[in-house]
């Protein structure tokens, strides 16, 4: 059954202390109470670190149920039980499901979890959230807004987000896809962004009436 689905992206290592805190927070205070309570389907890159791992380990100490699916390029992960080969991450142990798609390098996944939100959400609306990150998190950014998915960017989470941000704020170089960049400050966003999540959830694909969470 097609869901609305949520798509984190961003930082895997190296997120700052303070801003890491403030995501920690933000998932399990807001983010994992809405996908629960909508029943939102959550899609991110799989591995044990960074947000992806925040957002595992909010939804496991929530005890939530809503799918949260884990994108990752086969040559890049490694399942329990089996042997760490250098240059592997371990999947999250919290993630309700994984897709292991074909690949051996870091960024492989990118087209693989753009098109997995596009099917999932089969028809409902689909927006991504982008916190810190790096150049694969720059690829993530270009394939939402080449789906046309709305895409919101923490910014003072640092890295990608921030500079994203600051080059829209200073005049957007894609005149065409700067209508789908939403900017919520990290500082606000407990407050700001729930209700942008829901209303860009409840306007469904362009084309088609609202839906109702």
């Amino acid at each position: 059954m097609p869901r609305p689905v949520l798509v984190l992206v961003g930082g895997a290592d190296g997120l700052a202390a303070r801003p890491a805190a403030a995501i920690a927070a933000l998932l399990r205070e807001v983010l994992v109470p809405f996908c629960e309570r909508f029943g939102v389907l959550v899609v991110d890159g799989g591995t044990d670190a960074g947000v992806m791992a925040l957002m595992g380990r909010a939804r496991a100490a929530a005890a939530a149920r809503f799918p949260l699916l884990g994108v990752a390029a086969r040559g890049t992960v490694h399942r329990p039980g089996e042997a760490e080969p250098p240059g592997r991450a371990a999947l999250e142990p919290n993630h309700s499901h994984f897709l292991l798609v074909p690949g051996d390098r870091w960024g492989d996944e990118v087209p693989w979890i753009s098109a997995a939100a596009t099917c999932l959400s089969a028809g409902r609306a689909s927006l991504t959230l982008v916190a810190g990150g790096g150049r694969v998190t720059e690829r993530d950014v270009a394939a939402s807004l080449q789906a046309g998915r709305p895409t919101v960017l923490l910014v003072g989470s640092g890295g990608t987000a921030d500079r994203i941000a600051a080059e829209h704020t200073a005049g957007p170089r894609d005149a065409a896809a700067a209508h789908l960049l939403h900017l919520v400050a990290l500082a606000e966003a407990p407050v700001r962004l729930a209700p942008l999540v829901e209303a860009l959830l409840a306007a469904g694909p362009p084309g088609r009436a609202p839906d109702r969470l």
